[in-house]
């Protein structure tokens, strides 16, 4: 009961800061154009301040020590997320943008709103669990924030992915973080304040920027989609519950059982909206997968939890 509170409270001010951007669209009380600046003011900087307010505060030496089994169990349930992506997405997408958008929406799911979110009100703010839950997504974050991102970012020069793909604004500040963390260096109270305010403000203002996009579709173009519900499909269900399946069959402790769940069945994220309206590219698809996967993440979440953990 308690994951299914936590699972309908996340999705409850998901979908009413995606009602707010809806709103806003369908009202025309905001232009066209705003979709741009909202996107742009995500890229360049709210999510560089969460990913610097990320791993300064757990990319350190005493963590990564400390916590390794769960980094290593991390690593692996993200490769295998990550080959299924390749697989799959040569199936789904037209192009080979699209492609990269399938792919990127099958290795990763919002495994930090969403799922720090859901840990944090099962357990507490200040829980072992949640701390284990950070550690655990620490590999992931790495992966979102390079690898991820380039993907996303539209290739235009034609020469695929290049060094030029990670020069981007979330990347950089990914090092930033990291250098921050591991060299533990005194924080400035100003600085921390305005990182973790413009963090704060990530979510919210992706969220109305998805409702925005969704806005400009008739709805039931985003819900006509065939790709959207086979990754919806794959993301909350196939893959957590195979890579738990496996992970219990190695006689995994339950926190890492816990923490994999927890990370890799959560609705799909927001970034396939953010980065394409920054780049121009028409987010679509992103949204589509956004607005079907939160709905359907309602029941297999609380459905996965309670047959895998026992919660």
């Amino acid at each position: 009961m308690e994951i299914l509170n936590a699972v309908i409270s996340q999705i409850s001010v998901l979908f009413s800061f995606i009602l707010i951007g809806f709103i806003l669209r369908k009202g025309r009380l905001l232009p066209d154009e705003a979709g741009m600046v909202f996107s742009k003011l995500e890229n360049k900087i709210l999510m560089p301040a969460v990913v610097i307010n990320t791993f300064r505060t757990n990319c350190t030496i005493k963590n990564i020590t400390e916590k390794w089994v769960f980094i290593a169990y991390s690593i692996a349930v993200l490769v295998f997320c990550i080959i299924v992506g390749f697989i799959v997405s040569s199936f789904l997408g037209k192009t080979e943008y699209l492609k990269k958008i399938y792919r990127y929406s099958i290795s990763v799911s919002n495994f930090g709103f969403v799922g720090t979110a859901m840990v944090s009100g099962i357990y507490g703010a200040d829980s072992i669990e949640l701390f284990d839950y950070l550690m655990f997504t620490l590999p992931l974050n790495l992966f979102t924030y390079s690898i991820g991102i380039a993907w996303l970012v539209p290739d235009t020069d034609g020469k695929g992915l290049t060094w030029k793909s990670f020069v981007n604004p979330i990347f950089v500040s990914l090092f930033i973080g990291g250098f921050l963390g591991i060299a533990n260096l005194p924080k400035i109270q100003l600085v921390s304040t305005i990182l973790s305010n413009s963090a704060a403000c990530m979510s919210p203002i992706a969220m109305i920027l998805t409702g925005f996009v969704i806005g400009g579709y008739k709805l039931r173009k985003l819900f006509g989609q065939w790709q959207t519900y086979v990754v919806t499909a794959i993301r909350l269900v196939g893959l957590p519950a195979v890579a738990v399946m496996v992970l219990k069959m190695l006689n995994t402790p339950n926190e890492i059982i816990i923490a994999t769940l927890s990370a890799h069945a959560m609705p799909l994220g927001l970034n396939t909206v953010i980065i394409p309206s920054a780049y121009g590219k028409p987010p679509e698809t992103g949204a589509s997968m956004a607005l079907v996967s939160q709905l359907c993440s309602v029941i297999t979440i609380p459905l996965l939890f309670s047959i895998f953990a026992g919660v």
